[in-house]
This record gives C-alpha cells, sequence and structure tokens, in this order.
C-alpha cells in the first residue's frame, strides 16, 4: 500500500465530511433565521392589532366630532360673558393655588421632619434626666433626723420585740 493513496484517501473523505457539516450548519442557521422572521412577523401583528384596539375608541370619537363642536360653539358664547370669564379665573387660580399647596410646595421644599440626635448629645441628655431623677427623689426622703429615729426604733424594738 502507498502511503501517499491513504493520506489522499483520508483527506477526501475529510473534505466531504467537512463539506457535509457545513451544508448542516448552514441549513441549521436559515431554519433558525426563517423562524425569527416569522416570529417577528407575528410579533408584529399583535403589536398592530394592540394598537388598533387602543386607538378604536379616539377613532369612534372623531366621527362624533362634529356633532360635539356645534354644542362647542353654543357654549364659547356663554362662556364670553363677564360673569364666565370672572368664573374660569377664580377657578384657575384656586387650581394653581391648589397645585401649589398640595404637590409643588412639598415636592419642592419637604417638611424637615425631626433632626435625628447626635450621640454625644443623647448621652450628655440621659445623664441630665438621670440627675435630675436623682434630685427629685432626694427632695422625697424624709429629712436625716427622721430617717435615724425611723431606723433607731426598728433596730431596737423594745421590751416587746
Amino acid at each position: 500500500m502507498n502511503t501517499n493513496s491513504v493520506v489522499g484517501e483520508i483527506l477526501e473523505t475529510g473534505v466531504s465530511a467537512v463539506k457535509q457539516t457545513g451544508k448542516t450548519v448552514a441549513g441549521a442557521v436559515s431554519d433558525t433565521g426563517k423562524a425569527a422572521a416569522s416570529q417577528i412577523t407575528r410579533r408584529s401583528k399583535d403589536t398592530q392589532d394592540i394598537v388598533k384596539s387602543l386607538y378604536a375608541q379616539s377613532d369612534q370619537d372623531t366621527d362624533q366630532s362634529p356633532i360635539k363642536s356645534s354644542n362647542q360653539n353654543a357654549q364659547q358664547s356663554e362662556d364670553n360673558t363677564p360673569e364666565a370669564i370672572d368664573k374660569k379665573k377664580k377657578l384657575e387660580e384656586l387650581r394653581q393655588e391648589l397645585h401649589n399647596e398640595v404637590y409643588y410646595d412639598p415636592l419642592v421644599n419637604p417638611p424637615k421632619s425631626k433632626e435625628e440626635e447626635r450621640p454625644a448629645e443623647k448621652v450628655e441628655r440621659e445623664e441630665m434626666e438621670e440627675i435630675q431623677d436623682l434630685q427629685k427623689k432626694e427632695k422625697e426622703k424624709p429629712p436625716p433626723l427622721v430617717q435615724r429615729t425611723q431606723q433607731r426604733v426598728e433596730k431596737f424594738p423594745g421590751a416587746s420585740g
């Protein structure tokens, strides 16, 4: 056997295997591409359906707009009176005031919550409270003379005890 023919045969077998693998990979890639395209198309149809359902209400409103415009013209002629203009101004002022009080001011200038005490200040405050408690207890104690007489009586019960 000739080694050249064996090597050539192996090369031919390897080349054919590579070609077959390449065709398989290319087919898989094209199948994946087709599947992705079909999913995108399906999604776009779903998206279009959703958009149509969202705007269906506004399409119906545009059909009724000529009727509304005639009603609006009647209201506009009533709104041009001085009383109606004053009402509009007052209403706008109230809206602005409410907006400022409820929304704008709390947003821009949030109310400051109680600031937290620093640990050193907290310790000092607690010590002061303890000192005040001790002073109150001292004031409540009876005078030393009364204490001594009470203790003497208790220490020496006498003949009865």
